[in-house]
């Protein structure tokens, strides 16, 4: 009875819902702040979810648990990024270690909660649909929410300046109070958007173009280039009506809106937000070119920073822990042995996708995002902002999807 009462509420499906639309919430989830960081509703769902799908998995279950191969490297990654702290136990004090613990502690239980979503769906306890409802219903979510933004609040000036938030105007930052993650967010979504036509029918068109147009209102250049990305290898593998499309609504939006010129010429100025991602590349290779064995220790990024005075008198605000590029942000922080652990894994990832792209209909999916995220990432830290780290590991799991094996 107990057995067949848990099949009819599906306690998983619940756990992992909560945990995936919690971070639809994005600050305003925030349970608590402070000056290295905060703790989110979204954080105590992942561990809930994680706890609660391995006991039931297990406990009730009893089912085998998998880990595909493609995860292999980011579990070196895990390993290397957990001694590159242990190498720093003398150098931060007890705080610092404790907060950049808690940043693994965090990466270890978003990867947990993926590969605990491919077992479920290896298992047969959580299907595709189910799995694309959530990613549907997200896209209309921080979409309408990001429309309710511009009418509220365009302006991010109007805060109080303490709270630590660029000052964005009249650009599409939805929950996440940025503009620059809910772009990459939302592009993630239309992959998968595209990918699901079965799955939503006669809402597939307004589905797509409702999240086109909300990156659009962004004003996000790194999330106009991660689209264009994304389009050119959909256009070029598989729907080539995409890229004239595309070529024609770019060339429309360039000189039909003039903020989108300003947008694309202010890369030149020195007071655009890309000259400050120059100067950070330049401190952070600085950084990893210092600690190339182990790096810094993963996630001491910010006391680092402070210590060569890159922040001055206060921590560097939400950014501060960070860096403008993911992949050097890794290489700062956990060494060469951690970079290679970390980029072997998007290799081993995109070789796979490529392998198999004309029996896996995921393989785009994976192709598209991963390498769209990956050159994005470049420009902000975006491989571990919570919302597009389930996110990445969700598109993996759907690709790993064993029956199209």
């Amino acid at each position: 009875m107990p057995e067949k009462l848990g099949e009819k509420i599906m306690l998983p499906k619940i756990l992992f819902s909560l945990w995936f639309l919690s971070l639809n919430l994005g600050q305003f989830s925030a349970l608590s702040k402070g000056t290295f960081g905060g703790i989110y509703l979204f954080d105590l769902f992942a561990v809930l979810w994680v706890f609660g799908g391995f006991l039931y998995f297990f406990m009730v279950k009893r089912l085998k648990f998998y880990v595909p191969k493609i995860f292999f490297p980011l579990l070196g990654f895990i390993f290397i990024a957990f001694v590159s702290l242990l190498a720093v136990l003398g150098k931060f004090s007890q705080l610092e270690l404790l907060v950049s613990g808690f940043y693994l502690f965090r990466f270890i239980i978003y990867v947990l909660g993926g590969l605990l979503v491919y077992n479920f769906l290896h298992s047969g306890q959580f299907s595709e649909e189910f799995l694309f409802k959530l990613v549907a219903f997200s896209a209309v979510f921080i979409s309408l929410a990001g429309f309710i933004q511009l009418v509220v609040l365009p302006d991010f000036t109007k805060l109080d300046s303490s709270l630590g938030w660029d000052p964005h105007k009249n650009r599409l930052a939805s929950t996440f109070f940025d503009p620059n993650f809910v772009g990459a967010y939302l592009v993630l979504c239309f992959n998968i958007l595209v990918s699901g036509k079965r799955f939503y029918k006669k809402f597939y068109v307004p589905l797509v173009l409702l999240t086109v147009f909300s990156i659009f209102l962004t004003f996000s250049r790194s999330a106009w280039l991660m689209l264009a990305i994304s389009i050119f290898v959909w256009g070029v593998f598989r729907y080539r009506f995409l890229l004239f499309l595309a070529g024609v609504l770019a060339f429309s939006a360039y000189f039909a809106v003039p903020r989108v010129q300003t947008r694309i010429s202010g890369i030149t100025d020195p007071a655009d937000s890309a000259h400050f991602r120059l100067i950070s590349w330049q401190n952070t290779f600085e950084i990893a070119s210092d600690n190339l064995f182990l790096g810094t220790g993963f996630n001491t990024f910010r006391f680092v920073q402070k210590d060569y005075g890159y922040f001055g008198v206060d921590w560097g605000g939400h950014s501060g822990g960070g860096s403008d590029s993911s992949l050097l942000l890794v290489l700062a922080t956990t060494g060469v042995f951690g970079f290679l652990a970390f980029f072997g894994f998007w290799v081993v990832s995109g070789i796979s996708g490529l392998q198999s792209i004309k029996s896996n209909p995921y393989s785009l999916v994976l192709l598209a995002s991963l390498s769209s995220l990956l050159v994005e990432s470049f420009f902000i830290n975006s491989l571990f902002y919570p919302q597009i780290l389930l996110f990445w590991l969700l598109i993996i799991v759907l690709y790993l999807n064993p029956s199209y094996k």
